[in-house]
């Protein structure tokens, strides 16, 4: 499935300026931009959406946010597992 970034801001409690702003920064690449210029998101982009939505919940800056999902050793199953035992 695809998303716009209204879409994507409605399903995720964003706003649209949110997701232009993690574009610009670099924390969140749309998959693709379609022959419009619009913004296009895929699922992956939806679990990389939820991942920096915990960790703001944590209070963690996104320059720190950024260095987490972008490093090598990232592993987003584990990355997974740890949040669930966070909400327990």
């Amino acid at each position: 499935m695809e998303y716009t970034v209204t879409e994507l801001a409605r399903l995720a409690g964003v706003s649209s300026r949110t997701l232009r702003y993690y574009d610009k920064i670099g924390l969140l690449k749309p998959a693709r931009i379609n022959s419009s210029g619009y913004r296009i998101y895929d699922e992956k982009n939806v679990d990389t959406l939820q991942q920096i939505l915990f960790y703001r919940e944590l209070g963690m800056s996104l320059n720190h946010i950024r260095d987490i999902i972008t490093s090598p050793s990232f592993d987003r199953t584990k990355a997974l597992k740890e949040h669930r035992m966070k909400l327990l």
